[in-house]
């Protein structure tokens, strides 16, 4: 019995190969030399505060100690330096300490800040122990020169010079800054104020005097 012949397969045709050709990778912008240099700046700070928030979330108790010690401590030195506390808190807006000293005492400094306030009543009570055979009458002061009635504005309060005499006694000489709307804008002047005070009872006010007023010289430009 003869076998058929097997069946013939065609010959394959060779397949050429293709050649792969690399790509060159790209930088990205991140891995430039400038961005690296910008990274090795900012990155450290960045993670430190990262870390800082992290601790405060954890210890918000131990945080708000820290803070509150800070803040004692930086109103301690301030008040120490400066005598008054910071952003202004208790602080005298005018300057009535001079060469060290008190500016002639407190009841200088109510007496000024009641006639620039229009205090009639309180001005009368800081005057009421005055040695004056006619003292200034309180309700003429504050239509004169206090901001209410006269409608003047206090820009500062400065004390000159303050004179301690052989009697014990202190004269202290004030000049008050003022500007006063006019018809062709603020007019500034100048009042000049005169206490004898009583150092050894409390600064207590003996006289009161005022020197003319003065209008400032108008400034060129």
């Amino acid at each position: 019995m003869i076998s058929p012949s097997p069946t013939q397969q065609p010959p394959q045709e060779s397949v050429p190969e293709r050649k792969v050709r690399s790509t060159p990778v790209r930088k990205r912008r991140g891995d430039t030399p400038a961005a690296r240099f910008v990274k090795a700046i900012f990155r450290p700070p960045i993670k430190l505060l990262y870390y800082l928030i992290q601790t405060i979330r954890k210890h918000k108790l131990a945080t708000l100690g820290v803070l509150l010690l800070l803040v004692i401590s930086i109103s301690a030195t301030t008040y120490a330096t400066t005598g008054s506390l910071p952003y202004g808190i208790g602080s005298d807006p005018f300057n009535f300490h001079v060469n060290g000293g008190d500016g002639g005492g407190d009841q200088v400094k109510n007496w000024l800040y009641a006639l620039r306030d229009g205090d009639a009543t309180k001005l009368a009570l800081v005057q009421s122990q005055l040695m004056m055979s006619q003292p200034p009458d309180p309700s003429q002061l504050i239509a004169n020169y206090s901001q209410t009635q006269a409608h003047l504005t206090w820009n500062s309060i400065n004390v000159i010079k303050v004179y301690s005499e052989p009697d014990t006694t202190e004269d202290v000489f004030v000049a008050v800054d003022f500007s006063a709307p006019g018809p062709g804008g603020a007019d500034q002047g100048v009042m000049f104020w005169h206490f004898v005070t009583l150092p050894s009872a409390q600064g207590r006010l003996l006289s009161v005097d005022n020197l003319t007023p003065r209008q400032f010289l108008p400034t060129s430009g």
